[in-house]
């Protein structure tokens, strides 16, 4: 009676789908600032589910080529993910990865169809396949190819962007600043594994939303800034200022909830302002949903 439960939090804890919400604002608030500032209508019922569905089959995909890839080294460090504790064989793994793929490209491509400038579409997508593979296949080996894990959000943030018409200027720098702070995320996690923070810089880099404040314009602005430097702040004195007492996973976790915070400063730059209170309870809720799944 209870392998059934067992087995659906097997899978949703290989896809992290607890950082799933943050996929879906990550989309809102890039389809939205490229609609405010292009003049253009937001998307159609029917692209909004045709783009989410791409973009989280995708990260699911990615999320289990991870687990999928690092296997082995997770058996020798005795890594407690599911393929190693023996929850789910790899074989299993392998086949669901080719479906989430294969259903992704379905998708994408009924998109295409639905827009005026299906090129953009694609192409920013094929950036964000390559990105994903490239990561999963170099990241256990190269140190710094934790920016190909920012460019897989920045190449999120340009193809729901995409889905209405090339990419405008604002969505460029947006994109950039979240990829930073990814990249600055993952820095911390290669070494979560042992609980150790070898440098600073990676918490500098995750500054890198304060640049957003250049282009505020409303008062609603200043107060989503300032939960998540609290939250961060918090998190941080918490979970790393005392190396005694260090939890450097705990405030990974911290940093991935915090995501909706960025997209909530995004469309308060675009001046969308129930979008970005959306963003807001998403942040609110993703911390009791990381409880039961993990996101790292």
């Amino acid at each position: 009676m209870n392998q059934t439960p067992l087995n659906l939090k097997t899978w949703m804890t290989l896809g992290r789908v607890s950082n799933l919400p943050t996929v879906w604002t990550n989309t809102l608030a890039a389809a939205l600032l490229a609609s405010s500032a292009g003049a253009l209508a937001p998307p159609t019922s029917l692209v909004w589910i045709l783009l989410l569905a791409t973009l989280s089959l995708l990260y699911l995909a990615g999320m289990l080529l991870n687990d999928l890839l690092d296997a082995d080294w997770d058996q020798q460090h005795h890594n407690p993910r599911p393929i190693t504790l023996g929850l789910v064989s790899r074989q299993q793994v392998r086949l669901a990865t080719v479906l989430l793929l294969m259903l992704a490209a379905a998708s994408v491509l009924g998109l295409s169809r639905l827009i005026d400038q299906p090129h953009w579409l694609l192409g920013s997508v094929t950036l964000l396949v390559g990105c994903i593979f490239g990561y999963n296949l170099l990241h256990k080996k190269y140190a710094h190819s934790v920016w190909l894990m920012g460019a897989c959000r920045s190449t999120l943030y340009l193809t729901a962007a995409a889905s209405l018409a090339v990419p405008p200027e604002p969505i460029w720098l947006c994109a950039i600043l979240l990829g930073v702070y990814i990249s600055g995320l993952t820095y911390l996690a290669r070494h979560e594994h042992n609980n150790q923070l070898l440098s600073r810089l990676p918490l500098i880099l995750m500054l890198s939303p304060l640049a957003l404040a250049i282009y505020c314009d409303n008062l609603w602005f200043w107060p989503v800034l300032l939960l998540w430097l609290g939250w961060l702040g918090w998190h941080y004195w918490r979970n790393l200022a005392n190396p005694q007492h260090r939890q450097v996973r705990a405030f990974i976790g911290a940093g991935l909830a915090a995501l909706p915070l960025f997209d909530a400063l995004v469309m308060a730059v675009a001046n969308q302002p129930l979008g970005s209170l959306v963003c807001v309870l998403v942040f609110f809720l993703l911390p009791h949903f990381q409880r039961w799944i993990k996101p790292t």
